[in-house]
């Protein structure tokens, strides 16, 4: 049913922000109770809305325009989400956008333990405008397929990836165990059709296991169970009376803020400073510290490359600005804000910046990335096969079990 709703109140119901609930998605961060919606309310019925009217007012003429002259049919909805979605973009932010209650359906109904689908972790590349693999799971459709981080979806069955058709193609990869799915991927300057058979895959965060007298743990990305999984790992390089640790973050695009918390939370010592929240004009309005009497007292080093995002680059930056492990690897990608995911009255909602989030530091990496204490890249040849590496031919792994034992 097509909604009875004028242009400018579209533009509003944006800006108020109606529903507060805060969700933390793959490559966003949540940080909950931080966003007052009742006093936004408030502002706004107390008339602090300057700067608006004439936006409001120009909208309105060109609805008046439309409906008195424009000789097609006019979709109300489709009109909203538009209107709704051009704001967003404007504000020329990356991470802040539009969901139409589609979306945002489907957004709330991700299962965080397993899914059906080709065990891809994905994020939307604005040069592209395609889906940007930042993670192959193991053992998955994909991996078989011989997909690689750093491809890019250009298209899911008849959808052609945009921005506009993001989630829509995203959505799309997943369906019914058993059922069959083409995709086009873009590697480099060549594009290739892929049909894979979907089928349940595990969501798995963490992975563990020994070289020597090192335990190596990978965490592909922060999950609502990445950190029981990280603190299995953690109690089992005990037991395996490990000496040395090294945390693999390549390609861990993020995630959930408790996650990184309570992660952090194991390894650091109680009453260090995990991250701070800041605001636009660089007030802290959160303090995160470590609360846990216990933490790792051994030799860490943090693997990171430029697909290190987020959270995983909150991991990094707390355990070196606290001189605790080496970073070896290359820059990481630089994302320094925080984006909570808010439903609006109809279903639909928005995905917005709303703080910085700052390591012990204090020093805000947004844009510019971890430069690590050790520089080391793959090999084209070797990235190429990122998943498929040995422990021999990863040379900055090797060079992370280097780094770590001099850090004794």
């Amino acid at each position: 049913m097509n909604k009875k709703i004028s242009l400018w109140i579209s533009i509003l119901v944006a800006l108020v922000l109606c529903v507060a609930t805060f969700l933390s998605t793959a490559l966003v961060m949540n940080i909950a109770h931080q966003i007052e919606i009742a006093q936004l309310k408030g502002d706004l019925n107390n008339g602090e809305t300057s700067g608006y009217e004439d936006m409001h007012d120009k909208l309105s003429e060109i609805e008046a325009i439309v409906n008195g002259y424009f000789v097609g049919d006019i979709d109300k909805d489709a009109l909203t989400d538009a209107v709704c979605s051009a704001y967003l973009a404007a504000l020329g932010d990356k991470y802040t956008m539009y969901h139409t209650s589609e979306e945002m359906a489907e957004y709330l109904s991700t299962s965080e333990g397993s899914y059906v689908g080709i065990g891809v972790q994905v994020s939307y590349d604005a040069d592209t405008q395609g889906i940007y693999i930042i993670t192959v799971f193991p053992d998955s459709p994909a991996m078989e397929a011989g997909l690689l981080v750093g491809d890019i979806i250009t298209q899911v069955e008849d959808i052609v990836c945009s921005e506009e058709t993001y989630f829509k193609a995203v959505n799309a990869v997943k369906g019914e165990a058993g059922s069959e799915v083409t995709i086009k991927v873009k590697r480099g300057e060549e594009t290739k059709e892929v049909k894979m058979s979907r089928r349940k895959v595990e969501n798995v965060s963490v992975f563990y296991r020994t070289i020597g007298d090192t335990a190596v743990i990978e965490v592909l990305q922060f999950t609502q169970t990445t950190a029981a999984d990280f603190q299995k790992a953690l109690e089992q390089a005990k037991k395996d009376n490990v000496k040395y640790y090294v945390f693999d973050m390549r390609n861990n695009g993020g995630g959930d803020l408790n996650a990184i918390v309570e992660v952090l939370d194991m390894l650091l010592p109680k009453g260090k400073t995990i991250l701070t929240a800041s605001d636009k004009n660089g007030t802290v309005v959160q303090t995160f510290s470590a609360t846990t009497k216990e933490y790792l007292d051994a030799p860490m080093a943090v693997l990171i490359n430029g697909n290190t995002a987020s959270a995983a680059e909150l991991f990094t930056s707390a355990l070196r600005d606290y001189d605790m492990a080496v970073t070896v690897g290359t820059t990481t990608y630089g994302k320094g804000e925080m984006q909570s995911l808010i439903s609006l009255a109809d279903g639909s909602g928005v995905r917005i910046s709303t703080y910085f989030y700052n390591p012990p530091c204090g020093v805000n990496y947004e844009g510019i990335g971890i430069i690590p204490d050790v520089e080391i890249d793959l090999p084209e040849e070797l990235a190429s096969k990122y998943y498929q590496l040995t422990d021999e031919e990863d040379v900055q792994l090797q060079k992370a079990l280097e780094a770590v034992k001099n850090e004794d």
